[in-house]
């Protein structure tokens, strides 16, 4: 089992920096029989991703950015939410040092369910990694060798 957070999951549709990387991380995971988790609040910034993209001038289509939803909204994704899951983001969020409280949710899932977290907010494995040794970068994933 892995957890991602937006910061990965947004890869998954769109074509960025690591998008292969992240793209390689959804195909071991399915390979391996590893289910992939979040907290609630996923679908919503992935939502608000696709929503800034069709704000620039040159960005996204209202309809290309739908179709992008759409193909997000069947990945499978399991979304998890715990008892407690806010009051130990918002202790986490306090630990670390984070800005906002949304990055720790997805911090106290993993260590809820005692699995890695994947992510490609730098900023957020600056501030965790010292303390929880199970958060990854997303840059730091081993692409796999395409024979």
């Amino acid at each position: 089992m892995i957890c991602v957070d937006a910061s990965v999951a947004v890869k998954w549709i769109l074509d960025e920096d690591r998008s292969d990387r992240a793209r390689a991380l959804f195909r071991a995971a399915e390979r391996g029989g590893s289910d992939i988790v979040a907290p609630p609040l996923l679908p919503f910034e992935v939502t608000n991703v696709l929503r800034q993209r069709t704000r620039a001038a040159d960005g996204l289509s209202l309809a290309a950015a739908t179709a992008l939803l759409d193909r997000f909204l069947t990945l499978p994704i399991a979304i998890h939410r715990s008892d407690d899951l806010h009051l130990r983001a918002l202790a986490l969020a306090h630990a670390f040092g984070l800005p906002a409280a949304y990055d720790a949710h997805y911090l106290a899932l993993a260590e809820d369910l005692g699995c890695e977290l994947w992510t490609d907010d730098e900023r957020l494995w600056r501030r965790a990694e010292p303390h929880v040794p199970w958060v990854r970068r997303l840059s730091t994933f081993s692409m796999p060798i395409e024979g």
